[in-house]
């Protein structure tokens, strides 16, 4: 049986063996290469003087002068002075660097405190131009000590990096545990404390050299752009000494450096040093210069700062925003940047443009038009700048310039300059005004821009600046307050006035509110569109008829029309009336900025208002006013009008009382950009004082200028997952309550402010939003404002020290190749949370290694919840919509690979390892698939292999992919299942319990009736899921249900064509019924598959009724497994269970596998029906009742394969303390379907043996092939042969009654009973819909453990379970081993002579005498002399022919009245028993009689005399020729010739006997390939169609006499028809079977039965 897998396990011995020295020798070399790497020498310091900091990477080079090069500091922790000198700090490398003159930075041989150290007081010792063959400090790993002079070890510090410490930065001791390695600092500072505490800022060191103008946002020039384009920083030497640049070096808020050496740092030389020099009062520029390595200044936030060649800083400077083309000056008073007035490289810095010209000359702005309708034509078109005389002379303006903030200069001449009948070309009159057109390069900035007015002489006359784009053809006029921007005009007035320069009227007429944004057309009527609302604050009535509403270039008449809440225009003192647009084309209100003015009659000013922005269907009120809840002048400096609270039109405005509620209201996390809500932003409130706070009319204001008021808000209560609920209108919110605010998607914008107002406009909080990541919300820390690792909106922030850590994240599934109709490119994994705490990968790496090539993936953002999983795929979509189901797991997310890690992450079809590794680079998981690298970091042995080929789609499972995850990092992880995408991966629960009602059915005496019953008992809806319907009875009576009005569901394997499975009658009535069912009502589906879909067939037998109650079976619809009482049939186990919650998680399960989305699921077609069907006749049942039901507190768990049924099962065995048995059509000991390996099933079975558990297996007979005697011989001949296990298999006998086995069933301890259709093979348990339930109930178990008893009791004349040719049914009454084949001396049972009486068991068992009695029937003869002296009868046709058997059971076998003893004695007269005897089988099999060293059982010439020399047969040369020589006295040539051809056939008959067999086999093996079952319906006469309902089962007898007499076979013979019933086999194997007592009938059943 094992001796086919020799060879090869001998091949695969010798192959691993000698791979073996290598895998231990790279083991070994990694290990001492890790350890070398990962281990810390730092000890924590426990003396007074301390190693505190050291630079091993200094930018420049190692070994330059101080303060370049490299350093240590120390510091003294004691409370006395020490001195140091003669000290010394030793390497790994055992060189020294002693504390001395040179070493110890500021040293002076005067003065002792030099070298003398301080308490609290730090010292550092430099290698001051030392070379390396005295002392270096290495980048990438080191170890250094402190020892005092008298070579005392007082610290040891060390450090480990992959490839070098980081340039520039120094390192320190790490706080969180002093022995490990050290770690880097936040900022360089030699001489100084650390910068560790969160609150600290960095230590400066004092020198002359500071930023004094930086330009980050050039135009036009590109960033990185070549100087002098580009981005730029200006360096003063502020003292009187020259400063060497070299190793200098300015470091952004990023970490990016740029290094001032002869790229950066303009006008250097590499061979001329002094050109690294900056004299004092001097600058130099260093630029970026198209340089990609130095990084690129923000525009936004950004911090620079100036630092040493030995990384301390000298200077910092920040801004947080920038305008394009202006650079940053550095102001020493106010120690920060400003909008240079214009660029001054390599000059003193001007003023800011506020404070550059406090005093106009005579000659000044008084006009610009910044964005013109045509930039860059001539006027009127185009921009221009208006300039007045206010001086008594006239000016000649040539050779004047007017220069921008980008430094761009336009000079006046007769071109710039629009001409002038009244002035000469280029004269300005005393009080004339003049025009400067822009038609060359330059052009105004729409939005911002500084103008610098000189003369001739360079001298500054005036300045005007503006900060805001206020729209087409708005001027912009000279702001009251000189320091503010320039703000609009009302209207634009080229060559003349500005407006608001006329006379004022005395009407006391005052705008209050605005509407210049309405929802929808603004040119709407009222009360839609835009509206103005004006006050009468005069103490008498007026009238408003025919006065003006003014803007740049529009105005509006006003009339009564124009009023709608009156008739009139008159307005009473007081009151307040609405003028509506209504739609006019002559004036409308700008949502930009705008200036707005009311005239009287007599075209005087009554009052003007202006704003800077709208916000749709708000109004706008003046910002003084309470209900604005602002009071502050707008960005442009105009007093600009703002949002309202709400509108009031036609009301006069609230006004509000002093604000006396609390202040406690803190922002404690935002959205500020996600695409999924794009309309919106939200904010995040929470109330931490002890009594609520109404939000209503606070306010939150960006830098931008927009400001929106709280109306409503949201608890956590009130939203919904997409936000959408955040409308509540309570503005209340409770102590301790959180609640988030929606705003629009315009308040938080990147890198600017927000700031929270309280009703009154009283500022509360404060902070900048900075740079914002998609969807990612950001809350508070102790460093301030930070992604969070998950949005909470309206609860708690997330706890960002409780995080999963790496071990706690794991792959679950895996997905290399394939694709389908939703899907091209169907890689995944899916990777599971397993800690109760949220997992935060940003900023973790997936390492994908293949073909000695890492790939590293980085996670962007991405973070599981609790307990949850995510599929990453490269197209996550494709994947969703081919798992998608009605049942979808709430904890599983699906995430492209792009959106994760920001790029499409391959894994390789052949083969790769995968690891995940956390943001320090500690593993969290790895897997290595097919031929990926198995020598990989967190893994161990072999890779995963692929279970089987020619399957598309195959998904990889850890564990059962749902609880039972193990984590070993080997390949046993990822053995226990595959999938197949779109195989549903139920996680959902499986357990129920509770008080039930069971019924046990045992088949065949049980099923049928109970089953009609049960499906009669239907009041509301049964649903049927089964391999294969046949069974007119039950279907007649689920036709039934449907015509009552019961809800009929079907699922049917849509089976085969393929006759070795499914024969044309198993077609016919599987779809006719389903014809029968459609046609009744029931709806029908098919579940079919391909190698291709996610299963091979259904093979479930499970029903659920009304909701409440469960049948499961191991038996189909069929006659053969539900036969009618009194009929022959299969042993199958089913049970019927009441129990609700049982019946939904059944139910849910079910509801998967009827889901028409799916490929494999089809409905019903009338077109499915078979042309020539017709309803066979449905035959009552007579006879027979129901099985006992019991009530019972029952618990259990539904298995469903491919899902769970494997970990349940094992887990079932696993559990088992005394007992487990089985009772099982089929049990594989290899996956057939999987990797080769021994199954999971058997690996629990062998561990149950070792734990002392009896092991107990019956297997069916019917189809008894290699597989199932696998099972048998490794129990009976492996597992207690010879391991000495309690473990035993017996192959079920029949009877009268039952047929065959067909059970899928396990007992544990009697206490704990599995029915199910699962077979244990790995086909149905990776590739089919199975089902079964496992009951925990003493009560129910007991009830199969019965049955099971009698099934393992029961005998036939045909089992023989080890195929030893010794049936079971003798075996056992005589005394024998049924299970054992092979004895524990290695002869076979059937050979060996138990009672030593000169016959084999086999010839024993053949001739019917007694194995264990050397004389059966007791007459003294022995029983070899017996059937010697009945054989010699046959011989002399003088003496009555007795037969073997007459004479090994009769005293007087001849029949003469005289027993044979008393007649010829007990040797029968020395009757010659060579012919019968067993030869030396009675000796000892490992005995040797006669010396010759070789053993009994291969010695051929067993009495070789002593001392003579023997072959290997154990014959001397003599007894070789003896047997050579012929019988008889001459050669026999005839005989010789006769055997040859004798044998020629034999040969022949042998090689077509084996095909024969191996055709068989082929198909048998081909049948298990499709069904991993062997279903006994499918034999060949049931397939036929025309086999008897129930047939008669005559027991043969070993007797012929009794049967059939020999004489009457002899005469008879075999006939061709008897032949051709048996085909491949001859007469004599017939007639071998015959004179065992069998019929010609019997013999073709049991020869159709080994068929199938």
């Amino acid at each position: 049986m094992y001796t086919r897998k020799l060879p090869f396990a001998l091949v695969a011995l010798m192959l691993i063996s000698s791979l073996i020295p290598l895998f231990e020798t790279d083991q070994s070399s990694s290990l001492d290469s890790q350890n070398e790497v990962l281990q810390s020498s730092s000890i924590a310091c426990s003396g007074d003087i301390c190693l505190n900091e050291a630079l091993p990477n200094p930018n420049g080079n190692d070994n330059a002068a101080w303060p370049a090069g490299e350093w240590v500091e120390i510091y003294n922790n004691g409370t006395l002075s020490v001195d140091v000198s003669g000290w010394y700090i030793e390497n790994k490398a055992q060189k020294q660097m002693i504390f001395n003159s040179t070493t110890i930075v500021d040293y002076d041989s005067t003065n002792s405190a030099s070298w003398t150290i301080s308490p609290g007081d730090y010292m550092v010792i430099s290698r001051n131009a030392m070379s390396n063959s005295m002392f270096y400090l290495s980048n990438a790993n080191d170890i250094i000590t402190l020892f005092d002079s008298l070579g005392n070890q007082l610290d040891v510090a060390s450090w480990s990096f992959s490839s070098s410490a980081p340039s520039g930065t120094s390192l320190q001791e790490d706080p969180v545990d002093a022995t490990n390695d050290w770690v880097a600092t936040n900022n360089t500072t030699p001489g100084g404390d650390n910068d560790g505490g969160p609150m600290a800022g960095p230590t400066l060191v004092t020198t002359d050299l500071k930023i004094n103008e930086v330009m980050s946002n050039p135009w036009p020039s590109e960033d990185s752009d070549v100087w002098p384009g580009g981005e730029w920083v200006e360096i003063l030497n502020t003292g009187s000494q020259i400063i060497d640049l070299t190793g200098w070096h300015i470091e952004d808020n990023a970490g990016n450096q740029i290094i001032m050496d002869e790229t950066h740092l303009i006008g250097s030389d590499s061979t001329i040093a002094e050109s690294f020099h900056i004299a004092g009062g001097h600058t130099r520029i260093i630029a970026v210069n198209g340089s990609s390595n130095s990084g690129l200044l923000n525009n936004g936030v950004e911090q620079l700062s100036l630092k040493l060649p030995n990384g301390s800083i000298t200077h910092i400077v920040d801004w947080s925003d920038t305008v394009n083309g202006y650079s940053l000056s550095y102001d020493s008073v106010t120690q920060s940047l400003f909008y240079s007035s214009y660029p001054s490289l390599n000059q003193t810095n001007p003023l800011p443009i506020s404070e550059l010209s406090p005093s106009p000359a005579d000659v000044r702005f008084t006009e610009v038009m910044p964005h013109s309708y045509s930039n860059g034509t001539s006027f009127p078109d185009g921009e221009w700048i208006e300039i007045h005389n206010t001086g008594s002379t006239t000016v000649d303006l040539l050779g004047w310039t007017i220069t921008d903030g980008m430094g761009n200069v336009t000079t006046l001449d007769p071109v710039s300059l629009v001409f002038n009948n009244t002035q000469g070309s280029t004269d300005i009159a005393p009080d004339g005004r003049r025009l400067v057109q822009f038609t060359g390069e330059t052009r105004l900035w729409d939005y911002y821009n500084h103008l610098i007015l000189m003369d001739t002489s360079g001298s500054i006359n005036d300045v005007a600046w503006y900060s805001d784009d206020y729209g087409i053809n708005n001027s912009l006029i000279r702001n009251s307050n000189p320091s503010s921007p320039w703000m609009p005009s009302s209207w634009i007035t080229p060559g003349q006035p500005e407006p608001g320069a006329g006379p004022v009227s005395s009407s006391d007429i005052i705008f209050t509110e605005i509407m210049a944004d309405s929802t929808g057309a603004d040119t709407q009527s009222w009360p839609l569109g835009e509206w103005i609302e004006v006050y009468n604050n005069d103490s008498s009535v007026a009238d408003i008829n025919g006065w003006k509403l003014k803007a740049n270039n529009r105005n509006f008449v006003i009339d009564a029309l124009d009023l709608p809440l009156q008739s009139d225009t008159l307005i009473q003192p007081g009151d307040v009336a609405i003028i509506a647009l209504n739609g006019t084309s002559s004036f409308y209100l700008k949502q930009s900025s705008d200036i707005i003015t009311i005239v009287d009659s007599m075209n005087s000013i009554v009052d003007l208002a202006g704003w800077n922005e709208t916000i749709e269907n708000q109004s706008l009120v003046a910002p003084s006013t309470s209900h604005s809840g602002y009071a502050m002048n707008t960005a442009s400096g105009l007093t600009g009008w703002v949002q309202s609270a709400w509108q009031t039109p036609g009301e006069i405005n609230p006004i509000w009382p002093a604000y006396t509620e609390s202040n406690n209201l803190e922002i404690t996390e935002f959205m500020a950009s996600c695409s999924s809500n794009s309309d919106f932003d939200w904010i995040e409130f929470y109330n931490s004082d002890t009594t609520t706070i109404n939000l209503s009319r606070w306010r939150i204001d960006s830098s931008l200028g927009t400001r929106e008021f709280i109306a409503t808000m949201a608890t956590f209560d009130d939203i919904g997952s997409d936000l959408n609920g955040a409308n509540n209108a309570s503005t209340i919110l409770d102590s301790g309550e959180y609640a988030i605010v929606k705003f629009s998607n315009s308040l938080l914008m990147n890198d600017h402010n927000i700031t929270l107002y309280n009703p009154d406009g009283i500022m509360t909080m404060e902070f900048s939003i900075g740079t914002n990541s998609l969807c990612k919300s950001k809350i508070t820390s102790s460093d301030g404002w930070v992604d969070s690792p998950w949005s909470t909106p309206a609860q708690a922030n997330p706890d960002s020290t409780n995080l999963a850590n790496a071990g706690d994240v794991i792959f679950t599934r895996l997905m290399t190749e394939g694709s389908n109709d939703y899907v091209s490119n169907s890689e995944f994994m899916e990777v599971r949370n397993l800690d109760d705490s949220m997992a935060y990968l940003n900023g973790w790496t997936f390492d994908v290694t293949a073909g000695g090539t890492t790939n590293t993936y980085t996670v962007d953002q991405l973070t599981i919840p609790a307990q949850s999983s995510v599929v990453l795929a490269n197209d996550a979509i494709g994947i969703w919509v081919s798992e998608s189901s009605p049942i979808l797991l709430d904890n599983i997310e699906y995430l492209s690979f792009s959106d994760v890690f920001g790029e499409n992450l391959l894994i390789p079809d052949s083969g790769a390892a995968i690891q995940m590794k956390d943001a320090s680079g500690t593993i969290s998981d790895s897997i290595v698939y097919d031929n990926g690298p198995s020598e990989s970091d967190g893994w161990s042995g072999q890779s995963v292999t692929p279970p089987r080929n020619g399957i598309n789609m195959i998904v990889y499972v850890r564990g059962d992919g749902c609880d039972y995850l193990p984590d070993t990092d080997t390949a046993m992880d990822w053995n226990y299942r595959w999938s197949v995408l779109g195989a549903s991966n139920f996680c959902a629960e499986t357990q129920f319990n509770g008080t039930s009602t069971i019924t046990p059915l045992i088949g065949p005496q049980d099923g049928l009736l109970d089953l009609l019953n049960w499906i009669e008992g239907a009041t509301t809806s049964i649903e049927v899921h089964i391999y294969q319907m046949q069974e007119p009875r039950l279907v007649q009576a689920l036709m039934n249900a449907a015509s009552n009005g019961v809800e009929v569901t079907v699922l049917l394997d849509e089976g085969c064509t393929c006759t070795n499975i499914w024969s044309y009658n198993d077609m016919q009535l599987q779809y006719g019924f389903a014809s029968e069912l459609d046609n009744a009502g029931a709806e029908v589906f098919w579940f079919g598959g391909d190698s291709d879909q996610p299963y091979l067939y259904i093979h479930s037998k499970v029903a659920v009724r009304d909701g409440n109650s469960v049948w499961m079976s191991s038996g189909n619809w069929k006659s053969s497994s539900q036969p009618a009482p009194g009929v022959r049939g299969n042993v199958e186990w089913s049970v019927i269970i009441e129990n609700q919650q049982l019946a939904e998680v059944v139910q849910q399960q079910m509801d998967f596998d009827t889901n028409t989305q799916l490929d494999h699921i089809t409905a019903y077609s009338s077109s499915d029906e078979p042309s020539d069907w017709t309803m066979p006749g449905v035959q009552s049942v007579s006879g027979g009742g129901l099985a006992t039901s019991y009530s019972v507190d029952a618990s259990g768990e539904v298995l469903t394969c491919p899902n769970n049924c494997i970990t349940g099962i094992t887990n079932m065995i696993d559990s088992a303390l005394f007992e487990v048995v089985l009772s099982q059509q089929t049990l594989d000991v290899d996956w057939y379907w999987g990797w080769g390996q021994e199954s999971p099933v058997i690996q629990s079975l062998y561990q149950a043996a070792q734990r002392g558990v009896g092991v107990r297996v019956i297997i069916n007979g019917a189809y008894l092939d290699d597989d199932d005697q696998d099972i048998i011989d490794l129990l009976n001949e492996q597992w207690n042969g010879t391991e000495g296990l309690d473990a035993s298999a017996v192959v079920m006998s029949e009877d009268d009654d039952v047929s065959k086995l067909h059970n899928k069933g396990i007992i544990v301890d009697e206490k704990s009973v599995l029915v199910s259709s699962i077979n244990m093979g790995s086909s149905a348990m990776n590739r089919n819909r199975e089902m079964g339930v496992i009951i925990h109930s003493e009560t129910i178990a007991q009830v199969y453990k019965d049955a099971w008893n009698v099934d393992w009791n029961r005998l036939d004349n045909v089992t023989d379970t080890d195929q030893d040719g010794l049936i079971d049914k003798w075996e056992l009454p005589n005394g024998l081993n049924r299970t054992k084949r092979v004895l524990d001396s290695g002869v076979t049972e059937d050979l060996y002579d138990a009672d030593g009486d000169g016959l084999s068991n086999i010839i024993e068992y053949n001739q019917g005498s007694h194995p264990l009695l050397a004389d059966t029937d007791g007459d003294c003869i022995r029983d070899d002399v017996e059937i010697a002296w009945a054989q010699s009868t046959a011989l002399d046709p003088d003496v009555t022919t007795v037969s073997p058997y007459d004479a090994l059971n009769m005293a007087d076998a001849d029949g003469d009245g005289v027993n044979e003893s008393a007649v010829l004695g007990c040797d029968l007269g020395g009757i010659d028993t060579d012919g019968n005897s067993t030869g030396n089988q009675t000796l000892d099999p490992v005995g040797d009689e006669d010396s010759d060293g070789i053993l009994n059982e291969n010695d051929i010439c067993p009495e070789t005399p002593a001392d003579t020399p023997t072959d290997a047969e154990g014959c001397s040369n003599k007894q070789r020729m003896d047997l050579a020589d012929a019988s008889s006295g001459e050669e026999d040539n005839s005989g010789t010739n006769s055997m040859l051809w004798v044998m020629l056939l034999a040969g022949i008959l042998a090689i077509g006997a084996f095909a024969i067999l191996k055709q068989l086999e082929s198909k048998a093996e081909s049948e298990k390939d499709l069904v991993s079952i062997q279903e006994q319906e499918q034999m060949l006469a049931e397939s036929s169609g025309d086999a008897p309902e129930s047939q008669s089962w005559d027991m043969p007898v070993l007797d012929g006499s009794d049967s059939v007499p020999n004489e009457n076979i002899e005469s008879s013979g075999i006939s061709p028809e008897d032949l051709a019933k048996c085909p491949g086999w001859d007469e004599a194997t017939i007639q071998s079977y015959l004179d065992q007592g069998w019929s010609i009938d019997q013999l073709a059943e049991y020869y159709a039965e080994q068929l199938e």
